[in-house]
């Protein structure tokens, strides 16, 4: 069962056999035999390693099977998380199982999409999931076509349902059909460490590669981007020091401190409002705007060369800030406006800024769903980089702080058909 950690085979490696850490995961509810009945049905151990296992793997997820669940802990706590985390569900029903079919309840009503039930093509659907769609599989020979051919006629199915969950994500789940709207937020899982994730943009030539990179981590660790972006509201008023914004972070690391940490010179607001002039404190500048400042005490502490202000957010009274339509435009002017910065005094290709952060912002604000956000900006981003070929910006990273933005931002990366490279240290 899976709940207590079971395997069907003696020695079994752990849950983590054959992880490629790319931050895409796929858990896979099998079902335990308990009975010598229910042990004559297919064979669970092969169902896993000749059709699931390798179609997972050629789409390049992470892949965990509840069954070898091993870490220490509370393997309940584990085991819901995993259910509510993983990118792809894949649930065995062939043996009607009470632990598989409560492990896909819980699925089902806390996503939307990205579920794909399995059944045995010899078994009786179960009443309780009649209405929904099932996938039959087979690992015998039958009607003079091998068990090998059978085997990939499955694989190809599987393979192109999984594909589908993870870049067209419908509605799949039957609670969610029933109850439209309903919402199962998930907090913020908070990334630690910092790593980078690299995709290459456009083709690889005698200049320098391109690169979209994610990030991950708190922002007051980057110290290797030349830029930030922060994105801001279109009266380029800053968030309060204590907010959790990453307006409130970029103003608190910017600004001169005593030993304290108590701000002595709030300089990085002090330089947006000389900027920003007086359109700051009478109606604002216009949606998307790129302003360009210095970047405060954040070029000694994080080696931040400038910041770019662009106004992202727009208020109104009663309802705060929302999202500017046109928040695309607001990657494209900032990248415009460091390309400008690179031109202006003719800076030299050693000086030139040629790596910008971006936050993933907007991913919570509402309208269009967060996975259409996230590929908004970062398509955006590439599509500056093949436009302007002679930009020398070869760099644009998106902050993920939490795991949620990772998988968005993985997600459309996925979908935009960019796969991750390897990027030498010092190329970087």
């Amino acid at each position: 069962m899976a709940f207590e950690g079971k395997s069907q085979g003696e020695g079994r490696p752990a849950e983590t056999e054959g992880k490629t850490q790319t931050g895409r995961r796929c858990f896979v509810i099998l079902p335990y035999p308990a009975s010598e009945e229910a042990a004559s049905g297919p064979d669970f151990d092969a169902v896993y390693e000749e059709l699931i296992r390798p179609v997972i793997e050629h789409l390049n997820l992470d892949i965990l099977r509840a069954d070898r669940v091993s870490r220490s802990g509370l393997i309940h706590k584990e085991m819901i998380e995993n259910l509510l985390e993983a990118d792809v569900v894949i649930a065995d029903v062939t043996l009607g199982s009470p632990d598989v079919f409560f492990e896909l309840g819980i699925r089902q009503t806390a996503r939307r999409a990205g579920t794909v039930i399995l059944r045995h093509a010899k078994s009786a659907v179960p009443l309780a999931i009649s209405g929904m769609r099932a996938l039959d599989y087979d690992l015998d020979a039958r009607g003079g076509i091998s068990r090998q051919q059978v085997i990939e006629d499955c694989r190809i199915l599987l393979r192109t349902h999984v594909r589908n969950s993870l870049d067209n994500p419908s509605t799949d789940s039957l609670v969610h059909t029933l109850m439209p709207g309903m919402d199962v937020s998930l907090p913020g899982r908070i990334i630690p460490e910092r790593r980078y994730i690299s995709y290459r943009v456009g083709p690889q030539g005698p200049k320098p590669s391109k690169l979209i990179e994610l990030v991950t981590g708190d922002i007051a660790d980057i110290d290797d981007m030349d830029v930030w972006v922060n994105p801001e509201n279109t009266r380029m008023e800053f968030g309060r020091f204590h907010e959790t914004t990453i307006s409130a972070a970029i103003r608190y690391l910017g600004s001169r401190r005593d030993r304290h940490g108590f701000v002595r010179d709030d300089m990085i607001a002090r330089l947006l409002a000389q900027r920003a002039g007086g359109h700051q404190l009478r109606t604002g500048v216009e949606p998307a705007t790129a302003l360009i400042t210095e970047a405060g005490m954040l070029s000694r502490s994080n080696k931040v060369r400038l910041l770019v202000h662009t106004a992202a957010y727009q208020g109104e009274p009663g309802r705060g800030y929302r999202l500017i339509g046109a928040y695309r435009k607001c990657v494209s002017n900032a990248l415009a406006a460091v390309d400008a910065e690179n031109r202006r005094f003719g800076v030299s290709p050693k000086r030139a800024l040629k790596s910008v952060l971006i936050p993933l912002f907007g991913t919570r604000s509402s309208g269009e769903s967060p996975h259409e956000r996230a590929q908004g900006l970062i398509q955006t981003a590439q599509q500056y980089l093949l436009n302007w070929p002679d930009s020398r910006i070869e760099r644009v990273a998106f902050l993920c702080h939490t795991q949620a933005d990772l998988d968005l931002a993985q997600a459309a990366l996925y979908r935009m058909g960019l796969r991750a490279v390897a990027v030498p240290r010092g190329a970087r």
